[in-house]
């Protein structure tokens, strides 16, 4: 009997072929590693990283050019800031500018400085000239220029009270060969005349100049600076001498009134300003007060809406005129309803209802000329007033032979008040001799509505209507075949 081979289950250690299998696994890995990148891989890695260092690189250097931009626009903003509160306060208080380079009689400090402005106020009654100087003048500061603003309270001295750097790093002054990437001085207007070139001004460029022919002094400065547009850093300063305006009393009157009077506005809807334009009431243009406009100046206030007034001196040569209510004539078209109409008792109402006697008309035939001088405004509060404008207006039927024209110290500007007729005769419809006559000079400072002796265009479709921006001279001109009439005014917000 064969004996039963007997059969074992034999259970072996489980940690063993885990050991093993974490031996096989480490190999197969630290074999993977050992084989590198491959050649694809390294051309990816080449190509890839300089495009992210570059736009990193250049992200970095754009905030570095940005803050280096922002620090000098931060820098020349702080300078702008300090001239500006300087620089209008010294330009209010002078009687007197210059912008020579060297000048004796209006510059403080060194006379080696290149001087761009000059400034002098406080006059020294007992020695003549003045007492306060204030000149702004560049100095070399190593390879750079700077602008320093230099104060004598002694008259002109080469040793400043104070010297004061305001702003750094400008343009190197213009000289006879230094012509451009330069620093101008300040550019000076004439009260005399609409806008004047500093470079024709010859007083002001040698010497000495008193303010009160000045309507305005700009300095445009400019700094250079390679981060900004145009490799400069531009801007400009303007201020107005006190001098040049009239001198305002504690009562706020710049002049001593004869006669006071106020201004009217037309009925509502009657025109596209009837709420805004208001006409002078010269009713108390008689007697004695006429006398003085005919011998010379009528000093007159008037009035106006808020509290504000304004003043001027009223001068009348030529042919009589005398104070009218509107219409002037039963043909004319301010103040009147002729538009469209056969007769003037119907039709589009004009600048109707004004109140008061707003005309100066004409008493007899020729040429009359009404100067309007030292135009101003002050405020409810005592102080002259800016932005004003005056207009003036035909206040007849200008026809064969006859014409009116405005002189005004500030440009021009047609005022349009014929805005429901589309003719090439806009803005004063059929007046002027269908528009032909109504002509401007070549600066704006005058213009003219003229009807030639032959021609009658008859009833009128509109009227001749100007204004300008604060002037201090306005003139007008009639001159009448039969009888011509102006109005005057302002216009108002």
């Amino acid at each position: 009997m064969k004996a039963r081979k007997r059969r074992c289950l034999v259970i072996r250690p489980i940690g063993r072929d885990s050991s093993r299998h974490r031996f096989i696994t480490k190999r197969a890995h630290d074999q993977k590693f050992d084989e590198g990148f491959t050649l694809v891989e390294l051309l990816i890695v080449v190509t890839v990283l300089p495009l992210i260092i570059g736009a990193l690189s250049a992200g970095l250097i754009a905030v570095f050019s940005l803050q280096s931009s922002v620090s000098n626009r931060l820098g020349d903003t702080a300078d702008s800031q300090v001239i500006s509160s300087m620089f209008e306060n010294d330009v209010q208080s002078a009687a007197s500018v210059s912008t020579a380079p060297s000048d004796t009689a209006g510059q403080c400090g060194p006379a080696s400085q290149v001087q761009l402005l000059g400034l002098a106020s406080n006059a020294n009654v007992s020695q003549g000239g003045y007492e306060t100087i204030v000149s702004y003048a560049e100095v070399l500061n190593g390879t750079s220029w700077n602008l320093v603003r230099q104060f004598c309270s002694a008259g002109y001295s080469t040793s400043p009270n104070s010297s004061t750097t305001i702003s750094y790093n400008l343009e190197q002054p213009c000289t006879l060969l230094i012509t451009t990437a330069c620093q101008e001085p300040p550019t000076v207007y004439e009260t005399t005349g609409a806008v004047a070139n500093p470079l024709s001004w010859t007083p002001v460029l040698n010497t000495s100049t008193p303010t009160q022919n000045v309507a305005k002094i700009e300095f445009a400065l400019a700094a250079p600076h390679a981060t900004e547009a145009g490799g400069q850093y531009q801007y400009t300063l303007a201020a107005i001498p006190a001098a040049s305006t009239p001198a305002v009393s504690a009562g706020g009157s710049p002049i001593t009134p004869s006669t006071t009077t106020g201004c009217n506005f037309a009925s509502a809807g009657t025109g596209t300003y009837a709420s805004t334009m208001c006409l002078v009431d010269f009713s108390s243009l008689t007697g004695n007060n006429m006398l003085a406009a005919t011998q010379g100046c009528l000093e007159m206030s008037v009035a106006l809406p808020g509290g504000s007034s304004l003043y001027f001196c009223l001068g009348i040569t030529g042919t009589a005129v005398a104070p009218k209510a509107l219409p002037t004539w039963s043909d004319a078209f301010l103040g009147n309803s002729c538009a469209g109409s056969s007769s003037c008792s119907t039709g589009t109402p004009f600048y109707t209802g004004i109140s008061g006697q707003p005309a100066l008309y004409q008493t007899g035939r020729g040429s009359t000329t009404i100067t309007i001088s030292q135009l101003s405004v002050i405020n409810a509060q005592g102080v002259p007033a800016t932005g004003w404008e005056v207009v003036g207006a035909d206040a007849e039927s200008t026809d064969n032979g006859e014409s009116i024209s405005w002189t005004s110290s500030t440009p021009l500007t047609i005022l349009n008040n014929n805005e429901s007729y589309d003719t090439p005769s806009d803005p004063v419809g059929n007046a002027c001799n269908n528009g032909v006559g109504l002509t401007e000079t070549a600066n704006d400072l005058t213009v003219t509505c003229a009807v030639p002796s032959n021609v009658n265009i008859g009833l009128k479709t509109g009227t001749a209507m100007v204004w300008a921006t604060t002037p201090k001279t306005w003139t007008t001109t009639l001159v009448g075949g039969g009888l011509e009439a102006m109005a005057f005014g302002l216009l108002l917000s």
